[in-house]
């Protein structure tokens, strides 16, 4: 993976001839995203991305990334990953009013968690623009199953199961059970007959109510 992100930056921009030991090489301006065409920033999300390789396999790293920070002009909150910082240095997202601020925001995090995605699935730096180019790929779509991975990874280990359980214990609870118990005399006439109408329990529960009723029809029948 780094090998074929430096080998990715170097045909794109020459990077591989600029050594690795500050971010000074990244102060380039960025794409400006209202200009560009779809191909374009794709492109710059690829390098964003083989630029990320690249320093994470770095060991000056966090020296890196606090260079990074200061180009930035803002201090990282606890929500703020690394990829912020580094697609912020190829995109120029804009943002001079409350409203254009918010959309630059949302399109900074679509564009993070699309490379998220694509570093969980492997997937090289040089292939990102072909891969685009496949049937329900893109940017929108990595971000989407990135937002997906995310919450199915938060949610607890037996989440689904748990709920299935839920449901088909709730489904079982809306039956209503009928059960009719005839008291009948000695002789085999019939005395009086009860019906019962049973809603809220579980099948596990009338299981047991119809067992319990035969043991003491097994028992009765010992004694004659």
């Amino acid at each position: 993976m780094a090998a074929d992100a430096e080998r990715f930056l170097h045909q794109v921009q020459g990077a591989r001839s600029q050594p690795l030991d500050s971010a000074g090489w990244l102060q380039r301006a960025g794409l400006n995203i209202r200009k560009a065409s779809d191909a374009q920033h794709l492109e710059a999300i690829a390098l964003s991305y083989a630029t990320y390789i690249r320093i994470s396999a770095s060991p000056l790293q966090t020296a890196i990334m606090a260079e990074l920070e200061t180009l930035s002009g803002r201090k990282r909150s606890r929500t703020t990953h690394d990829l912020h910082l580094i697609v912020e240095r190829f995109v120029s997202y804009g943002g001079e009013t409350a409203a254009e601020r918010l959309a630059a925001r949302k399109l900074i995090s679509r564009d993070v968690r699309a490379i998220q995605h694509l570093e969980s699935a492997k997937v090289l730096p040089s292939r990102v623009q072909a891969l685009a180019a496949s049937p329900g790929e893109g940017l929108h779509a990595w971000a989407r199953q990135r937002a997906l991975a995310k919450r199915v990874s938060s949610s607890p280990p037996n989440a689904i199961a748990t709920a299935r359980q839920a449901k088909a214990e709730a489904q079982q609870r809306a039956l209503i059970h009928e059960v009719t118990i005839t008291t009948r005399r000695p002789d085999g006439t019939r005395k009086a007959r009860q019906r019962y109408r049973i809603s809220g329990v579980l099948s596990s529960e009338i299981a047991g109510l119809r067992r319990r009723l035969k043991g003491l029809e097994g028992r009765s029948a010992r004694k004659a």
